[in-house]
């Protein structure tokens, strides 16, 4: 054993003394090439993650969903939860003290994805009755009346000749059919989404299926279809900007009743549905919400009392609930809960889309960032669908319109929002929930 190891070193210095020109050369290439790796490994292309995401809806460039604009592009400004204003592509803004003139000024350290400096001339917000004017660095907005929700109004995010943003995504590619989004990719310097834009939620799970996607974000409906399926995941998440609400027709002839209403409301069980509750026009995350508004908890003998004194004939009043098929289950619980407390006819009928021809609807409902609510709810506005009327709330609107200062107007919203659950025109249910349809990684 010995003799074979003696020989074995007698062998491997031989060979070393040899060839140790060669070896010396070897292992000197190849620490170089080591660390010429790390070196400029930093400036060698690295795979990007890439995500195949379906979405549902019509959109175009101009308009996309709210989320993608923000990954792709800023507006003039932000507007936090809490009200407070931030810089964006304005790094300085002001407003004067008659409320009408505001002026931003652009940050010159910002500049497109095609590399052009942010200039006034790419600031294309397009405003009714508004005067713009421009200075080399600055973009000025003159209103003929004070409207405080200016700044929301100017954190849209903006894209340059529709394509170029400032964020940390980039839009690459972009496949329109008919006017109507059909792709969007986007890319960061390490992730790649690729969105895939379908008309419904059936043609976007089909998709799924098919393997043209590997997401598919933001169903109403939860896709049982999918529970047993072990390669996908049901991601649930609630949307604070989108709520689940009752409304009322307060032309309709029974529903006119301000204690009728309060009637229905009382005697719904469960406002909740298994999600965050948001008893008020305005997301409970606002800044102005008020946590002292009346919530209309269940409460079966106040029901009975307000109805039975407005209503002393039941078999006269019949109602319908119409609303979209995701929300079946609780138009149908909510219609059980009113037949069981009251006595009376309830139907609940499914429908497409919505229209004015209604008498209750279960529908989603969502409210502006800012607490501005004057187009939904004042008497005189077309789009006032409930067709709700309240002189007090219509006050309270106008003056939060024009008011600037953020501690005056939370206080009219506060007051907003208790006058109008007082009259009960809706019932605010829930925060919406939303799934998504994801699958699994394989390893």
């Amino acid at each position: 054993m010995f003799k074979a190891l003696r020989r074995y070193l007698w062998v491997s210095q031989s060979f070393l003394s040899r060839h140790s020109r060669l070896i010396w050369r070897t292992a000197g290439i190849i620490l170089g090439v080591i660390l010429l790796f790390f070196l400029f490994a930093r400036y060698l292309p690295t795979p990007k993650q890439s995500y195949r995401i379906a979405r549902v809806g019509k959109y175009n460039l101009v308009d996309l969903p709210i989320d993608i604009q923000n990954e792709v592009s800023l507006g003039l400004v932000t507007v936090d939860d809490e009200g407070v204003v931030h810089p964006a592509l304005a790094s300085q803004f002001s407003l004067s003290d008659d409320g009408l003139t505001y002026t931003f000024t652009l940050d010159p350290q910002l500049s497109w994805h095609n590399g052009t400096r942010v200039v006034h001339a790419d600031i294309t917000y397009n405003f009714n009755d508004v005067e713009v004017s421009s200075g080399s660095d600055t973009v000025i907005y003159k209103l003929k009346e004070p409207f405080a929700p200016f700044y929301s109004a100017v954190s849209k995010p903006l894209l340059k000749k529709n394509k170029f943003g400032v964020g940390e995504y980039r839009i690459t590619k972009s496949v329109l059919g008919n006017g109507v989004l059909q792709k969007l990719i986007i890319e960061s310097d390490t992730v790649r989404k690729i969105y895939k834009f379908y008309p419904t939620e059936s043609s976007a799970l089909t998709a799924y299926k098919l393997g043209e996607v590997d997401i598919v974000d933001g169903l109403t409906l939860y896709p049982e279809s999918f529970n047993s399926d072990p390669t996908t995941s049901i991601n649930n998440s609630q949307i604070s900007r989108r709520h689940t609400v009752l409304f009322f027709n307060n032309n309709d002839s029974i529903l006119t009743s301000k204690p009728t209403r309060q009637a229905l409301a009382y005697a719904i069980k469960d406002k909740t549905h298994g999600s965050t509750r948001q008893p008020s026009p305005i997301s409970i995350n606002s800044w102005a919400y008020n946590p002292l508004v009346k919530t209309y908890d269940f409460d079966l003998p106040r029901a009975q009392n307000l109805f039975n004194q407005e209503n002393p004939n039941k078999n006269s009043v019949k109602l319908e609930i119409k609303t979209m098929l995701s929300y079946l289950d609780l138009a149908e619980s909510i219609a059980s809960d009113w037949r069981e407390a009251f006595g009376v006819e309830v139907s609940v009928k499914v429908v497409s889309n919505i229209a004015d021809d209604y008498q209750i609807l279960l529908a989603d409902f969502a409210p502006p960032t800012d607490p501005d609510q004057y187009t939904i709810w004042h008497s005189t506005q077309p789009t006032n669908f409930t067709h709700y009327s309240n002189l007090k709330v219509d006050q309270l609107l106008e003056d939060g319109r024009r008011t600037s200062n953020l501690k005056l107007r939370r206080e009219l919203y506060q007051d907003f929002q208790r006058f109008l659950l007082e009259d009960s025109p809706a019932v605010f249910l829930f925060a919406s929930n939303s799934y998504t349809l994801e699958r699994k990684p394989i390893f």
